[in-house]
């Protein structure tokens, strides 16, 4: 396994857009305009890489707490646990900090590491007018607006970083670019980071179990279920004389299947009961997300199946793509029977995990329709009991 440092960080940057919801580019704008404020005062290249990864993945604890002071720790945390340098986890850790002391952690002028300076205004930035591209068309009132912002909250940094950004709007490019809807989810692609690190899958893991973390933790009913079922489909794939490539796939696709629950409400998630028609098309939306945000990750595309089509049923009836067994592999049909199993295996609120008899008699049931392959039950049944 070979993935790109910058492939696998600019795809998962997308998840964490998604869990935001209001915004769907928030990560990559406050990238894009973080590079190009570092550039605008001098940062060298290297400094311009990892202050992107930090702009990328500054909101990577958002989704698990609505606690801003806690969102900056929690978000350290995890960087230090992935292969990226102290300085990139500072930045994230010190992102709401104020040149003036008036931040959340109370640090003022150059106690505050410089890339969290930057990523501070661009992230003010897009907070404020992010959502507009798709709105409003940019026109003289909104260029205003803009100056009037800057104007009132440029005592809240640097000089030189409203020096930079006071040029960039100068250059009538940057906003035209900025409030463009049809280029407005595109704007980091214009910038070019010359990285040429890739990841093993040892790392590539890393990434993988801090994510899986962020999913199971959105929703306390099913606590550890990537990890679960991760646990499972590498046991499946060895039982089934896979190779130990297929088989790390396979244990990274369980760790990723529900990341595009990220996008769905919290509200629903949380349901201590059973879900309206409503809520139900709703959560049905998360394996098309677990696609869209995985396919952007080059060297994931056998991940991406894996991951991604584990509702989906022998008979066609599944969701979201209604693909019938001929089109399913084996190892995608492995996994829809790994997130029955699993998911029947642990406590819910409303109910206690079922006994093994009751959670085959369940899963002999959906064989017996042709919604699961009979014969990789059979298989799985010998080594998960």
């Amino acid at each position: 396994m070979k993935i790109s440092r910058h492939s696998l960080i600019f795809g998962l940057s997308y998840a964490l857009d998604i869990a935001g919801r209001n915004n769907l580019s928030h990560s990559k704008s406050t990238a894009y305009l973080s590079v190009l404020i570092g550039r605008e005062i001098g940062l060298n290249e290297d400094a311009v890489m990892e202050l992107y990864y930090a702009a990328l993945l500054h909101d990577i604890a958002l989704s698990n707490t609505y606690d801003m002071i806690q969102h900056c720790i929690d978000g350290e945390k995890m960087l230090r646990k992935l292969p990226l340098s102290e300085e990139i986890a500072k930045s994230v850790r010190y992102h709401h900090e104020f040149y003036d002391g008036s931040g959340l952690f109370n640090l003022s002028g150059g106690d505050i590491p410089k890339g969290a300076q930057i990523i501070c205004f661009a992230s003010a930035f897009d907070d404020k007018f992010g959502h507009l591209a798709d709105k409003f068309q940019f026109d003289r009132d909104l260029f205003l607006r803009v100056h009037s912002w800057f104007d009132m909250n440029r005592p809240l940094f640097s000089e030189d970083i409203a020096g930079a950004f006071e040029a960039l709007i100068k250059r009538e490019y940057f906003l035209l670019d900025y409030f463009n809807h049809e280029t407005k989810y595109t704007l980091s692609d214009k910038i070019v980071v010359g990285d040429n690190i890739y990841y093993g899958y040892d790392d590539v893991v890393k990434f993988a179990l801090c994510f899986a973390d962020i999913i199971d933790q959105k929703s306390p009913f099913t606590f550890d279920h990537s990890h679960g079922i991760a646990k499972l489909a590498r046991k499946a794939a060895t039982h089934l004389r896979y190779d130990a490539d297929t088989q790390n796939k396979m244990y990274i696709a369980g760790l990723l299947h529900d990341i595009g629950k990220l996008h769905i409400s919290p509200d629903i998630l949380h349901k201590n009961g059973k879900l309206t028609p409503e809520e139900r098309f709703e959560i049905n939306k998360h394996t098309y997300y677990t696609r869209k945000i995985l396919e952007q990750i080059q060297g994931l595309e056998d991940i991406v199946e894996f991951a991604a089509n584990h509702h989906e049923k022998m008979d066609g009836t599944g969701y979201p793509y209604r693909m019938s067994g001929d089109r399913l592999s084996e190892l995608d049909k492995v996994m829809a029977i790994c997130d029955v199993y699993q998911a029947l295996t642990e406590e819910r609120p409303y109910r206690e995990k079922l006994a093994a008899e009751r959670v085959w008699s369940i899963i002999d049931g959906m064989a017996e329709r042709n919604h699961l392959d009979k014969s990789l039950v059979l298989k799985t049944k010998q080594i998960f009991t």
